[in-house]
């Protein structure tokens, strides 16, 4: 039978990205692509030659390090109660320089920490913008949208904020394809988001969910609110007028709440659906 710290051990060398378990200073626990990465053949190897992980953090602008806090700061303690996610340059093996997202959780005292290596959308903002924004509407796609609110949940979960989901999707939109042309149905999708997005916060978050569905998370906001910006939002679409042919949208509105799992408030605002399809350029709130 494995013993417990052997399991651990597989466990963590299953996580594709390199992954540490440590005090802030010294590196307790890691996994194989961690010292792959690295260039280690060990843990005892890397803790002979550093002290910490975070000394080799480099300097350089929009990027934590060392320099960003002062001497009395746990760097994993500062990055862990920081609501923006923190990303480091780091010099590896062969003196080449890799930037990382960093994912920190508290266990047992210690601070488990995983790194994603995000080099290449750095170094090519282009292709880090395509990858996660709709390539016709220009707000963020499905992918993003699934990343900033596993963030937010987090968020909620640590700090006890309000958080809110508005679920919306454009009426009758196949017979206004049907009858104008897929031409006219885009730009209505375009029209759609570009309203939306004036009359959002800049941190609410707004994503094309797929066709001619969407989503808004407004974070630090309880489910009140959220409706009354929803009313806000469908009024405008109805009441506006372009070169588009007139359209309007029904929404949906729920709160997320502590027993929320990842998947369960959007099953709550789906089937709000039929509620709100029944009259059309409607509001429900669950």
């Amino acid at each position: 039978m494995l013993t417990d710290k052997t399991t651990t051990q597989q466990i963590i060398n299953a996580i594709p990205n390199p992954l540490i378990v440590t005090d802030g200073s010294k590196v307790e626990l890691c996994n194989k692509n961690f010292l792959e990465f690295f260039d280690f053949h060990s843990i005892d190897a890397f803790s002979e030659k550093h002290n910490c992980i975070c000394e080799l953090f480099q300097d350089k602008e929009n990027h934590f390090s060392l320099s960003s806090i002062d001497n009395n700061t746990v760097w994993t303690e500062y990055i862990f109660n920081s609501k923006e996610q923190q990303k480091v340059s780091i010099l590896c093996k062969n003196n080449n320089s890799h930037i990382f997202h960093l994912k920190v959780e508290q266990i047992n005292g210690n601070y488990l920490i995983v790194f994603t290596n995000i080099t290449a959308d750095e170094q090519n903002p282009k292709l880090k913008d395509m990858a996660y924004h709709d390539h016709l509407t220009k707000i963020f796609n499905r992918q993003m949208f699934d990343m900033l609110y596993l963030k937010e949940l987090e968020n909620k979960k640590r700090h006890g904020d309000h958080l809110s989901l508005i679920m919306l999707d454009i009426d009758y939109f196949k017979a206004l394809n049907d009858t104008y042309g897929h031409d006219i149905g885009d730009k209505v999708l375009v029209a759609l988001s570009e309203l939306i997005t004036k009359h959002l916060r800049t941190y609410d978050i707004f994503a094309r969910w797929g066709g001619e569905e969407f989503l808004i998370l407004m974070p630090r906001t309880d489910k009140a609110t959220a409706y009354q910006k929803a009313e806000e939002l469908r009024q405008i679409l109805d009441e506006h007028s372009n070169e588009v042919p007139h359209f309007t949208a029904s929404f949906r509105v729920t709160e997320i709440k502590e027993y929320d799992k990842e998947q369960s408030a959007f099953i709550r605002v789906d089937k709000a659906l039929y509620q709100a399809k029944v009259k059309r350029n409607d509001v429900v709130q669950l």
